[in-house]
């Protein structure tokens, strides 16, 4: 867990509600992860509703794809199983979720067990803990895994993401859709929002979100050029345009697979995978990152003239001089934590 105060990291003890406080491993008879507690995996979502986190799908290679819906209780540091009804979408990773009002809308991702990508919307009530399948007009977005998916009003906007030539099935031949698309969830119908500006390639793994009534697009990699970016484009859905940000201060570099939060006026990013290159130049593999930045929309004149102290390494030069609350907040932001740290190499060309 990051306070975002003090930019450190903590270790939570989480447990299960049907599980001893300390048993929080795979069972040693039969290795099957403890029922409450979600087992490790990638290409999950996680909605926040009414202060508590809802974890679905994902897979990893022991246990493959879920579809069992977690939530986490932030106060009692507690997960559980909830109970569901109705039709639950096939067990998938590389979907996309989004919460508006009570409900939460599941998009497209890779199905596991008929090995497809997807195209359908589902929908979860929270009032019911019930799925359905949500029934939508108009031309849907192509079948697709790890794209993203944003909230503004009551539109869904869908962009990016990995398809293929054949349409929903995986033959390797990828195609990169950089068309936006929305869906309107009052009446079901998907548009194409007519564009300008400049938008941002298509790209799968990035990152998306929502500030100020406009949607963010950082990062993400593009497999047919096997390229990853690091560039920021925003979307205004009053305008329909598409305008690359020019940011200041240091910056991520280009990456894929990380996470962000948005936190008042800030955006915390947080990890992700990098390409890693031999002696020749060339890729030879991926460095998973456990780097934090934060991307601030309003910075207060202390934080602007904290930029320029430690850009200039005044901290350490006027040590003395500087008021101990100050300097304790200095340390924070330029200390390493020691909870996490990154695996200096693998080989992994999924997500």
């Amino acid at each position: 867990m990051l306070d975002t105060n003090t930019y450190r990291w903590v270790f939570v003890k989480a447990h299960g509600c049907d599980a001893d406080d300390d048993d929080d491993r795979m069972e040693e008879d039969d290795m099957e992860p403890l029922r409450s507690l979600p087992y490790q995996r990638y290409g999950h979502t996680v909605c926040a509703y009414r202060g508590r986190a809802y974890l679905w799908g994902g897979r990893n290679d022991d246990y493959g794809a879920s579809s069992t819906l977690h939530e986490f209780d932030p106060v009692l540091l507690r997960w559980r199983i909830v109970p569901v009804e109705g039709r639950v979408p096939p067990a998938r990773d590389g979907h996309s979720a989004v919460v508006v009002g009570d409900r939460m809308f599941l998009f497209g991702g890779f199905e596991e067990d008929l090995q497809r990508f997807s195209q359908e919307t589902y929908v979860f009530d929270f009032t019911t803990n019930r799925w359905s399948e949500f029934n939508t007009t108009g031309q849907p977005p192509l079948w697709r895994d790890f794209h993203t998916a944003v909230a503004i009003d009551s539109k869904m906007y869908i962009f990016g993401g990995r398809s293929d030539h054949t349409g929903q099935f995986h033959s390797t031949r990828d195609m990169y859709d950089e068309r936006l698309k929305a869906l309107d969830l009052r009446t079901g119908e998907w548009s194409d929002p007519i564009c300008n500006g400049t938008g941002p390639s298509g790209r799968r793994s990035h990152s998306a979100w929502t500030y100020g009534g406009k949607m963010y697009i950082f990062g993400g990699y593009l497999g047919t050029h096997n390229m990853h970016y690091d560039d920021l484009f925003s979307f205004d859905p009053q305008t329909n345009h598409w305008e690359k940000i020019k940011t200041s201060g240091p910056m991520p570099s280009a990456r894929r697979r990380q996470c962000t939060v948005v936190v008042g006026s800030r955006v915390f990013l947080f990890g992700g995978t990098m390409p890693i290159k031999n002696s020749s130049g060339s890729p030879s593999g991926l460095a998973d990152l456990a780097d934090l930045y934060v991307l601030d929309y309003a910075p207060s004149l202390k934080h602007l003239a904290a930029g320029v102290v430690l850009r200039n390494n005044l901290h350490k030069m006027y040590a003395r001089y500087i008021p101990r609350d100050l300097n304790r907040e200095l340390w924070a932001m330029t200390t390493p934590n020691a909870i996490s740290t990154p695996l200096t190499q693998r080989h992994d060309a999924t997500g």
